[in-house]
């Protein structure tokens, strides 16, 4: 038996018990009393915002108040609005208001996710990103969250919180460092 056979073997012979996995049913997880009132303070916290439409309000009258001139904006709530084949036809949108299919409050989160991966770029080269939630689309925590969203569904998603922004060991603060320098959660 060579040296790295005795070792591998003696190793083998050495290992620890197995453990069982702890049971996740068996521990409360956060559950809010006001879903709402917690995703809006911690995504206020991270640099974004969050409203509710309000009676006869329209989510073009909440985002045309908060950015009068908004420039470029594609909205992908509207069944007509304007598609590209190559995602650098993104590159000068100024405000993108995107379909989310859930939020969490937990940590002011939304999934989303498209057909055919087609506007995956725009969440992260517009400059301003409103996203559209239903009201009764938000959950307390992330393992909420996983329960119910389906990847396959359509191959590509993500969790996307308030305005993108990195600190270096200077602690110098970048907005906008690779993704939208503002963030708007409108739920609906």
């Amino acid at each position: 038996m060579s040296a790295r056979d005795n070792i591998l073997a003696r190793i083998r012979q050495n290992r620890p018990a197995a453990s069982a996995l702890p049971d996740m049913h068996a521990v409360p997880f956060i559950r809010y009393d006001n879903q709402f009132e917690a995703f809006a303070t911690l995504i206020r916290n991270l640099g974004g915002d969050a409203v509710q439409l309000q009676d006869g309000q329209s989510v073009s009258d909440v985002v045309a108040a908060r950015w009068p001139d908004a420039g470029r904006t594609i909205d992908l709530t509207v069944a007509q609005h304007e598609e590209v084949d190559d995602p650098h036809a993104w590159h000068d949108v100024d405000l993108a208001i995107v379909p989310g299919q859930l939020a969490v409050a937990e940590n002011a989160t939304v999934w989303v996710s498209h057909p055919d991966n087609r506007f995956r770029s725009i969440y992260f080269l517009t400059q301003k990103l409103v996203l559209v939630v239903p009201r009764d689309a938000m959950v307390d925590t992330m393992r909420d969250a996983y329960a119910r969203i389906r990847l396959a569904e359509h191959g590509f998603g993500a969790f996307i919180s308030g305005s993108s922004r990195t600190a270096d060991i200077e602690q110098s603060l970048v907005m906008g460092a690779h993704g939208a320098m503002a963030a708007l959660v409108i739920f609906v």
